[in-house]
């Protein structure tokens, strides 16, 4: 059994949700058996919902304030977290860049010299690899732990 669609369901549905039907919507609902159907549908789930919206309790104030105090409380940690977060990287940016300046030729000369006597193998490879991703990854859930 096939349901057969109506055109004007869609202003049935407009004017349920404005809570107005006029005239002419409530003849043509009279007259077809689609929109009548969708009327008794859509008008109890309204009613339902209008039903559920009244007998919902409200919350007291001071449960309010405590969750409004509460709330504040979670945005200004995680604002003072991102503010850390900041100035971590800029001092962490700020000392790469004075050993650089300061040291710079030893480091790249000391460097060099480690750096030529390694002797790479492909387990070797695989473990300076495998660090490189996993390192960052442990870093990023430990900041994103609360």
């Amino acid at each position: 059994m096939s349901r057969r669609l109506c055109q004007r369901e869609d202003e049935l549905l407009d004017a349920l949700g404005r809570g107005f039907l006029g005239n002419e919507i409530e003849e043509h609902i009279a007259s077809c058996d689609s929109c009548s159907e969708l009327h008794l549908v859509a008008s109890t789930l309204l009613d339902d919902r209008s039903q559920s919206i009244a007998e919902a309790p409200i919350p007291t104030s001071g449960g309010m304030w405590w969750r409004i105090r509460l709330r504040q409380r979670h945005d200004a940690e995680g604002r003072a977290r991102q503010s850390l977060m900041v100035g971590q990287a800029v001092t962490l940016t700020i000392a790469i860049v004075l050993v650089i300046t300061f040291f710079g030729a030893d480091v790249v000369f000391a460097a060099r010299g480690v750096i030529d006597s390694i002797q790479l193998s492909t387990p070797l490879i695989l473990v300076l690899a495998l660090s490189l991703l996993l390192v960052p990854l442990a870093g990023w859930v430990a900041i994103r732990q609360k």
